[in-house]
């Protein structure tokens, strides 16, 4: 029999009323977790509220109207309650920037579900729909989250991204322990929880630009240089990558190359405003493009040769049986591109670490070590 969601929530918008709940589910050996934040205006996610639930009842906690959060922070880092998340990853970044340390442990029922007969990479809706029956409202996908007084329903919408996960959690635990695999889905899971993954990348933030391949390796290298000079400049700012310096602009300016205001005052796609406030910055970033070694940037991200190709034909062909073979979903195990990783000599890959490594992680190596001697 599916267990029914919490039918009480609650509203929580000041200091007594968090510490209150606070403390009851901090007895909880475990609480479903979910937020609502904004990044549209930010370097950094918004927290705006915080939905948590137990078995019995749900609370909806507005981040905004409460001045100490010390509560919260001290129950996302209390060891003794398991957080359980769906697709946790943004939720980490934005709490980890909030109250400036990691929660933990946490259990994320995204990945978890591959491993208990669910497709990979559900969303939340359609996880609940699979497990429970139950079609959630998307009325609220586009809600501004820092408007006060909130729309009608939205407090409503929100509460049910923890009501449910609290029922489709115990669902998935009871398959993975059913399946042994619940010190599976606990590996995964704790891989999150390491604070460096949401460190900013200011030298390898020209990855972002997907274009980057294009370019010549001279212009791969101005690029680099304009990609590290937005990313410092969005973080200290905190504003949007976009808002700094849009990446058509970088891509104009690591094809032309100016070397003085007259000629960058012509680059494409480079606004007035951006030129007044920025232009002296980025002549000094392309000068230091210039000045750099003009080699590609990743000489593994072009095109395979054949040899390669017929590495990674084979890795993926081993990969796919071994998903057979272990019922897990291959791209659960592995992907193309990590193959591709694993053919180019690289080690420190997911696949061969912890239960990866026996399902699969071996099984590829071999087959790709094969496949380069032929």
């Amino acid at each position: 029999m599916i267990p029914k969601p919490p039918a009480h929530v609650l509203t929580i918008d000041d200091a007594t009323t968090l510490a209150t709940f606070v403390s009851d589910m901090a007895q909880r050996d475990w609480i479903a977790i979910d937020t609502e934040f904004l990044r549209e205006r930010t370097y950094h996610p918004q927290l705006c509220l915080v939905q948590i639930a137990d078995t019995e009842r749900a609370g909806v906690i507005d981040v905004l109207a409460i001045d100490d959060l010390t509560p919260l922070g001290t129950l996302l880092t209390d060891t003794t309650v398991t957080k359980v998340f769906h697709s946790a990853e943004q939720d980490l970044e934005v709490l980890l920037h909030t109250f400036g340390t990691m929660p933990g442990p946490v259990f994320d029922t995204q990945l978890a579900g591959p491993l208990a007969g669910l497709d990979d990479q559900m969303g939340y809706a359609r996880m609940v729909d699979a497990l429970l029956d139950v079609k959630l409202s998307k009325a609220h996908t586009r809600t501004d989250w820092r408007q006060r007084p909130l729309p009608e329903g939205a407090m409503a919408y929100a509460a049910d991204d923890v009501r449910y996960l609290s029922v489709a959690y115990r669902l998935i635990v009871d398959e993975l322990a059913r399946r042994d695999r619940l010190a599976w889905a606990m590996e995964d899971a704790e891989r999150l929880t390491v604070p460096d993954r949401f460190a900013p990348e200011i030298d390898g933030a020209w990855r972002r630009i997907k274009a980057w391949p294009r370019l010549s390796p001279a212009a791969q290298q101005i690029l680099a240089e304009l990609a590290s000079w937005r990313e410092h400049e969005a973080l200290t700012a905190d504003r949007p990558r976009r808002w700094i310096l849009a990446d058509d602009a970088i891509i104009a300016l690591a094809e032309t190359a100016p070397t003085d205001d007259l000629t960058l005052a012509d680059t494409p796609a480079l606004p007035e405003k951006t030129l007044a406030r920025h232009g002296e910055a980025l002549l000094a970033a392309v000068a230091r493009g210039l000045a750099r070694n003009p080699v590609v940037l990743d000489p593994d991200a072009g095109p395979p040769d054949a040899a390669t190709k017929r590495q990674i034909k084979a890795g993926m062909q081993a990969l796919e049986d071994a998903a057979r073979q272990s019922d897990v979903p291959a791209p659960t195990l592995s992907s193309r591109a990590e193959i591709a990783r694993l053919v180019a000599g690289r080690r420190d890959l997911r696949l061969l670490q912890g239960w990866r490594r026996t399902i699969a992680g071996e099984t590829v190596q071999r087959a790709v070590a094969a496949a380069q001697q032929n």
